[in-house]
């Protein structure tokens, strides 16, 4: 399938994530290079570094939307240096991936509570609870064999390509590992199906006793409506925390390796680093977080768009805090 960017739209997206002129040589030379696999790896930690998990729109636009447009996502994640929701970033990203000849689609999944980027930092990892569809799993198909590339979940997501292959453990974010298996969902996920699904755990840490899962999804191609009514879905019910608070979650590169991640949920700021989680700062108003977006995530909110929180469930509030005290 051809994509509908154009070679200097690709050229302008990986200068946006500022992927080191080696990985652009390794990552032209297609599917077919003796190192393709190590190009998409380098492309999705510099992209998962770059672009971050929001969803700033349904709090600081005046559309409250997410629009799924190629030439829209294109403009917000590369002209306006900001990212995006699953279902946005993903199908661009299989787009700029298309460019170079990748075979590449998306697909629908289902995320489990725990790993969810809104979950207590202590909750019991052991749960799983599997909600409706409303993730998206980009696969990657080289050398015949699939991969999962997921771009756009948070903390609890790959920063590598993960081969579809049943209990192949491996090394994630250090000390994290990780997993794919393909089996039936747990009778505790609510669900009755025999069916088997694809199902990414990690382990954390790498010595732990048990595995906690992420994300599960089947291999069927789901098309750009398929979205569009997922999309719609989640605005007419709504999804949990995702209207309620603020989120915008990124990877920490150092040395071009992946070390850790930043999230910032709501008025908290939540730092993973070389396999220690602690929330590193409080927000307490609206000043604070238009800063923390700029300084950590390059995310620059514009006067009209911070005004169009105001009043809203999202807003924080607290103006007379002194944080210099």
């Amino acid at each position: 399938m051809a994509s509908p960017l154009s070679p200097e739209q690709a050229e302008a997206y990986l200068d946006r994530i500022s992927l080191p002129e080696s990985a652009k040589a390794l990552l032209r030379e297609g599917p077919d290079g003796p190192r393709a696999l190590e190009a998409v790896a380098q492309l999705q930690q510099h992209h998962m570094a770059a672009v971050p998990f929001e969803n700033l729109d349904l709090h600081y636009s005046s559309h409250r939307s997410l629009p799924q447009q190629t030439e829209s996502v294109y403009d917000t994640v590369v002209q306006r240096k900001r990212g995006g929701t699953c279902p946005q970033v993903h199908q661009l990203f299989c787009q700029l991936l298309r460019v170079f000849g990748f075979a590449v689609y998306c697909t629908g999944g289902r995320l489990n509570a725990p790993a969810s980027p809104a979950a207590a930092m202590d909750v019991d990892r052991s749960t799983v609870a599997y909600g409706p569809l409303i993730h998206v799993a980009t696969l990657l198909v080289i050398q015949g064999r699939r991969h999962l590339v997921d771009t756009n979940v948070g903390p609890s997501a790959s920063p590598s390509p993960v081969p579809l292959v049943h209990d192949q453990p491996a090394v994630d974010i250090w000390p994290r590992r990780r997993r794919m298996i393909y089996d039936t969902l747990p009778a505790t996920s609510s669900s009755s199906s025999d069916g088997k699904w694809w199902r990414l755990q990690i382990q954390e840490p790498a010595d732990a006793p048990g595995w906690m899962d992420v994300c599960c999804f089947t291999e069927t191609e789901w098309m750009p409506v398929d979205f569009a009514i997922m999309v719609s879905g989640i605005g007419q019910l709504g999804a949990g925390w995702f209207q309620s608070l603020v989120v915008c979650f990124r990877l920490i590169l150092e040395d071009g390796s992946p070390v850790g991640h930043l999230l910032m949920l709501h008025d908290e700021v939540r730092r993973y680093y070389k396999g220690k989680l602690a929330v590193v700062q409080k927000l307490y108003n609206e000043e604070e977080r238009a800063t923390l977006l700029r300084d950590e995530f390059g995310v620059e909110l514009s006067a009209e768009e911070r005004k169009n929180i105001r009043g809203t469930v999202g807003e924080l509030k607290d103006l007379d805090h002194d944080f210099y005290a």
